[in-house]
């Protein structure tokens, strides 16, 4: 379940959309989708609640003093009790600790028998989940705290992110490039510094990335692709003062359009000094693309030696990086590289065989 899939597309709700689909074509479970929004398919149900962005919502929270989040969360929780009360279940994997707490404090309540598998992309754990339930890593992040919590090690899995890859290499040559940067009217004549998240200030920090980039000497245009947050008009009024109109392209595209982009871009940058995964850093390197990150333990160990880490907390620390880059050229082969260390570590079809032996785990104790 993911109250925020079919409304917000970051890789949080990707990831379960993606988990979904994949263990549903196998036919080995009875796999169900719950979902906030989009087109429903075959064994997923859109659930009616108050999404977070919604007049209501906000009403709601500031009649409440909780956020609209939690009123998206509550809601949600709500239009699941018929599906969750009424059909038999041996586990409900999800990822929103507030929905996984109500969860929980329903299963004491009714007496039900359903196992949580909960994972933590989002960096936290619930505080109601106990040892009977499960824990989904995909990092090392949150281990210290599950220990804590108590929750026995037969219980924890650290399986990462995956992307649906082939082994195949996704780098476009020079030519293809040039002709996909014409028909996006990207311009040629400048480096493509490319960031991906949040239109915000507070979490990706795209404001430190376009007060980084106006500083950079070199000819270089900067697109930053995300949803939009209460600050993103600020944000592009930022970039519109320091880059001008003709430096800048800032848009929420598709899931599917994103692969066009991260085709085009010379650097990718992820100015966030904290992620519980960033699947946005396997994304970038699929395509061949640098990445630069904050140096922290997750960055290290998503993009291990393909990173390019410096302290993103600091200014001009940016600048430096992206200059090294930009000044020398990525090898064709030295792009592909980068693809087939992410097809072998983070591929389905390389973390298939651990996904299913951790819901065969889970589905067994739960039995």
């Amino acid at each position: 379940m993911c109250s925020g899939l079919g409304k917000t597309p970051r890789g949080f709700e990707a990831h379960v959309e993606d988990l979904f689909h994949n263990i549903n074509c196998l036919g080995l479970y009875n796999v169900h989708l719950y979902k906030g929004g989009g087109i429903t398919n075959k064994n997923e149900k859109r659930i009616k609640h108050i999404p977070q962005t919604s007049n209501v919502a906000k009403l709601l929270s500031f009649i409440s003093g909780k956020t609209t989040y939690f009123i998206q969360n509550v809601t949600f929780f709500i239009g699941l009790l018929p599906y969750v009360t009424f059909i038999k279940i041996d586990c409900i994997y999800l990822g929103e600790p507030i929905l996984c707490n109500l969860l929980i404090k329903w299963r004491k309540i009714t007496g039900q028998r359903f196992r949580i598998l909960f994972f933590t992309g989002g960096q936290t754990i619930p505080r109601c989940i106990d040892k009977h339930d499960f824990i989904h890593h995909v990092s090392p992040l949150c281990i210290e705290r599950a220990i804590e919590l108590g929750i026995p090690s037969s219980h924890q899995f650290l399986i990462p992110h995956f992307l649906n890859l082939t082994s195949e290499h996704l780098v476009l040559n020079d030519s293809n490039k040039r002709r996909l940067k014409k028909n996006l009217n990207i311009p040629d004549y400048a480096k493509i510094i490319l960031s991906v998240g949040a239109i915000d200030y507070s979490v990706k920090r795209m404001d430190y990335i376009i007060r980084e980039v106006s500083k950079i000497k070199q000819p270089v245009f900067l697109i930053l692709l995300g949803t939009e947050e209460k600050q993103t008009n600020e944000v592009k009024v930022l970039a519109k003062t320091l880059l001008g109109d003709n430096n800048i392209y800032i848009n929420s595209v598709p899931r599917n359009q994103l692969s066009q982009y991260y085709n085009i871009a010379d650097v990718f940058v992820l100015a966030s000094l904290m992620e519980g995964f960033g699947i946005v850093f396997i994304e970038a390197l699929s395509h061949g693309i640098p990445v630069v990150a904050h140096d922290y333990s997750v960055s290290r160990y998503v993009l291990n030696t393909h990173g390019n880490f410096t302290d993103l907390s600091i200014d001009n620390s940016l600048i430096s990086a992206v200059e090294a880059i930009i000044g020398n050229e990525n090898t064709f082969k030295e792009k592909q590289l980068r693809h087939r260390f992410v097809y072998d570590n983070y591929s389905w079809n390389s973390l298939k065989s651990s996904y299913l032996l951790m819901f065969e785990k889970v589905t067994k104790i739960a039995d």
